[in-house]
């Protein structure tokens, strides 16, 4: 049998919307984890308004509107689009795509294992590569099941949550696990803004054990992931992305409904907190269903839009940046998790005290700005980022080639 030659990708078979779409997704995430530091991992009465808390508080409406949540929904709805991708390619090459899978996906829980319980609590990869193994035993389902299933946990986890925690407090009542939350957040204080690295570890288990897959909180979010997981691969299934050319009516039809009517519905719960209206119980389960909606409708927007955008030659070369971003992902990802660690925590400035959402948001674009320059050097010498390259290493058993090369014509390739 004729040995197949395995390849990266060649620039001319990549799809480069998604490196932008991932790019842009990327700062989404960077902003959202930098804003929900202050607010969600500790406590956000300590920190100093630089610039008054009246402008932080409508800057944090603003990126509850706009990013919290989409970018992550975008985020999981490509993971599911690469791994569709990477099984058909796989397969193409003739080759096993379910073991090829299975070794990138377990490489990629043991980063995010070491990640989450060493450096960063808010780390998402564990939970991709957990539901990522869930997601490989879809491969050959119906595409009407695909989307199905994907609208229900998409839409449907947050809301069984909340029926479930319903079901076990009385109204009137917060549930147990609300208190130790807030525990966590009171003690964390001290110990981010300290020294002591083993101490931090303590609180990164803490967190994500008790506090996070000891509660329903854990169970909402992973079930939340499958189901754009699913939603994604079906995506790749109808062939919008692969020939955008062809869809461009398509997507310029689609943009003012998934835009314009994503961010109407993302509206709703940042106008309600901005305004402190006050609201039944029974209306939570609205809420909540509607708060996933919006999220998941203005995710799609922005990748509809940006690939409206990239129509023009001019607007693509102007999203370039976000490309090389994307292409790299996972090394900027990882990078963004040591700029919280040693900016905002007590290892290095200290800065958590002063994250209100204005700073958190001046931050995330000063270093976005960095990892666009850093990753456009790198990309003019190497073919990967440093992450992907060993990522590759490890899950083809053997050492790809790292500085740029040229891909011979009818090489096979595999994402």
């Amino acid at each position: 049998m004729t040995e197949v030659q395995m390849a990266p990708t060649a620039a001319n078979e990549r799809i480069g919307e998604l490196d932008i779409i991932r790019g842009f997704a990327l700062f989404g995430v960077l902003w959202v984890n930098m804003y929900s530091y202050p607010e969600y991992i500790v406590t956000g009465d300590r920190i100093v308004h630089l610039w008054g808390e009246s402008i932080d508080r409508y800057v944090g409406a603003f990126t509850e509107w706009v990013a919290y949540g989409k970018a992550q929904a975008l985020f999981s709805l490509l993971f599911g689009f690469g791994f569709a991708i990477l099984s058909d390619r796989t397969e193409a090459c003739g080759l096993d795509a379910r073991r090829l899978y299975l070794r990138r996906i377990l490489i990629l829980l043991a980063v995010g294992v070491a990640h989450v319980l060493l450096l960063w609590a808010g780390d998402i990869l564990h939970a991709y590569a957990l539901m990522g193994l869930v997601l490989m035993t879809t491969r050959k389902w119906p595409s009407r099941r695909l989307l199905g299933l994907g609208l229900a946990l998409s839409l449907g986890a947050a809301v069984a949550g909340d029926l479930w925690l319903a079901a076990i407090t009385p109204e009137g009542r917060q549930p147990a696990f609300v208190g130790l939350l807030h525990t966590g957040m009171e003690r964390r204080w001290d110990v981010f803004l300290g020294h002591d690295y083993a101490a931090y570890v303590r609180e990164l288990w803490a967190m994500i054990g008790q506090e996070f897959y000891g509660t329903p909180l854990g169970y909402v979010f992973i079930g939340t992931i499958l189901g754009r997981f699913l939603l994604g691969a079906w995506i790749y299934r109808q062939g919008w992305m692969q020939d955008t050319a062809r869809y461009a009516l398509g997507f310029r039809r689609a943009l003012p409904w998934l835009g314009f009517g994503g961010l109407a519905i993302a509206a709703v719960n940042p106008a309600i907190h901005l305004m402190k209206i006050e609201y039944p119980q029974s209306a939570e389960l609205v809420l909540a269903f509607q708060n996933q909606l919006g999220q998941l409708v203005l995710a799609l927007g922005y990748a509809c839009g940006l690939v409206v955008l990239c129509q023009s030659p001019k607007w693509r070369r102007g999203l370039s940046g976000l490309g090389a971003v994307g292409q790299m992902a996972l090394t900027n990802y990882l990078m963004q998790s040591l700029f919280y660690m040693f900016v905002l925590n007590g290892f290095g400035l200290g800065w958590l005290r002063y994250a209100g959402a204005t700073v958190c948001l001046g931050l995330a674009v000063a270093l976005f700005a960095v990892q666009i320059a850093f990753s456009r050097w790198w990309l003019a010498r190497y073919g990967f980022g440093p992450a992907e390259w060993l990522w590759r290493w490890a899950a083809y058993g053997r050492r790809p080639p790292l500085r740029r090369m040229r891909i011979e014509p009818g090489a096979a390739t595999v994402a």
